[in-house]
């Protein structure tokens, strides 16, 4: 798994080169040049050095050792481990909704409609109180209902397991440190707004686009 490798290998850098609690790390552009990764990856990376208190992040000025790390340090909390390279999992939630949209949108009730426009609801609320769990929980909710619409029971497993990663700590950090500026909550929550209209117009066409536009715009951001 390269996320899991890359981690390994910025321990590695800190303690080769004789970095001590304080130092700067390299910038997140030169580690992915240096390991040939996306950026993706090192901040999936970085983002588990944080949740295990290895590295920490000063804003505007990059990502500083916290301590230095145990060879044989590990992190085996269950809602804290990598499970997945990230942009894996996000390739692999797009085509399995996109699956969903594709052949189960009859199968979308009123009830669960209603439950998505109320997580919908939730998430645009807490964001504009800066409830960072909460816009979480409520982003969580309104994919497990989606998830729900297939009514195929492995689908809903795996993709349930995939979406209930977002409630990690590792992803509490990377939606904390990457994804929680006004600009993307902003697109953020009108992709889901997005996704949400073209269920209730029972709309495959712009559902899938949807789906794509709201993807896309999770890899770029993570990108930048």
């Amino acid at each position: 798994m390269k996320s899991k490798e890359i981690v390994e290998k910025i321990k590695n850098l800190i303690v080769m080169e004789g970095l001590n609690v304080g130092d700067r790390l390299p910038t997140e552009r030169a580690l992915s040049e240096r390991f040939g990764v996306s950026r993706i990856i090192v901040r999936e990376a970085i983002s588990y050095l944080k949740a295990i208190g290895v590295v920490e992040s000063r804003q505007g000025s990059g990502n500083y050792v916290l301590k230095l790390p145990a060879p044989e340090e590990s992190f085996q909390e269950n809602n804290s481990a990598i499970e997945y390279d990230l942009d894996e999992l996000i390739e692999a939630r797009e085509i399995l909704e996109i699956a969903i949209a594709t052949f189960f949108l009859d199968k979308f009730t009123h009830q669960m409609i209603q439950d998505m426009e109320s997580a919908l609801h939730s998430m645009e609320l807490n964001f504009l109180q800066g409830n960072i769990r909460e816009v979480i929980e409520a982003d969580v909710k309104f994919h497990h209902i989606y998830a729900q619409s297939c009514r195929n029971s492995i689908v809903y497993d795996f993709l349930d397991h995939l979406t209930n990663y977002m409630k990690s700590r590792i992803w509490l950090v990377l939606k904390r440190d990457y994804l929680w500026d006004n600009g993307y909550q902003k697109k953020a929550v009108e992709n889901h707004r997005r996704i949400f209209r073209a269920v209730a117009q029972r709309d495959g066409e712009k559902l899938v686009q949807a789906l794509k536009v709201h993807y896309d715009s999770i890899r770029e951001h993570l990108e930048l």
